[in-house]
């Protein structure tokens, strides 16, 4: 089986949107940064306000709002940044090959990607993990590398049952598997 698509940057940022959503690490990351930011702000806006000598009812009133924003509004900008800095990285030069036409040859016991200044040749069972959002497959070949593939890359559903069944043969765990 040969699949010819394109990379866009959007692939890209679809791809580390997927990761930033459901990778667990990430995840408690994001949720002790909400806390930990929604603390510093209470208890430093108290103690401030404190030594001031302005601690009142309304200016902790204020601080609480100021907790809640940075409580909810942590992940909003998390993911902001991750989509500029994916942007950034797509811009630099020695990055261009990300994005652009590939080439995915699956074999019997092996496939290749090639692209710009790639071509490397996979064995099945170097496939860690596969994930998929509403447009492609994510199939990780490290813990944090993923070939993409998006489905628009399929003639038909059968061409797309049959790659992911190929592509995950080796992957004995359900829950590694999209």
């Amino acid at each position: 089986m040969e699949l010819n698509y394109n990379i866009t940057k959007q692939d890209y940022i679809d791809f580390n949107l997927n990761y930033f959503n459901n990778n667990a690490v990430v995840q408690r990351s994001i949720w002790m940064m909400r806390v930990a930011t929604a603390i510093i702000v209470i208890i430093g806006g108290s103690v401030l306000m404190y030594w001031l000598h302005a601690l009142t009812v309304v200016s902790g009133f204020v601080y609480l709002a100021l907790a809640a924003a940075c409580f909810f509004g942590t992940p909003w900008y998390m993911r902001h940044k991750m989509v500029k800095n994916v942007e950034k990285i797509l811009k630099n030069a020695k990055n261009k090959q990300l994005c652009g036409p590939k080439t995915l040859i699956l074999r019997d016991d092996d496939f290749e990607l090639r692209g710009e200044n790639e071509d490397t040749v996979y064995r099945y069972d170097a496939v860690q993990r596969t994930a998929s959002d509403d447009k492609h497959y994510f199939i990780f070949v490290d813990e944090f590398s993923a070939i993409i593939v998006p489905f628009e890359a399929f003639g038909s559903m059968d061409e797309q049952r049959s790659f992911y069944e190929r592509i995950t043969k080796n992957i004995t765990d359900p829950a590694l598997k999209c």
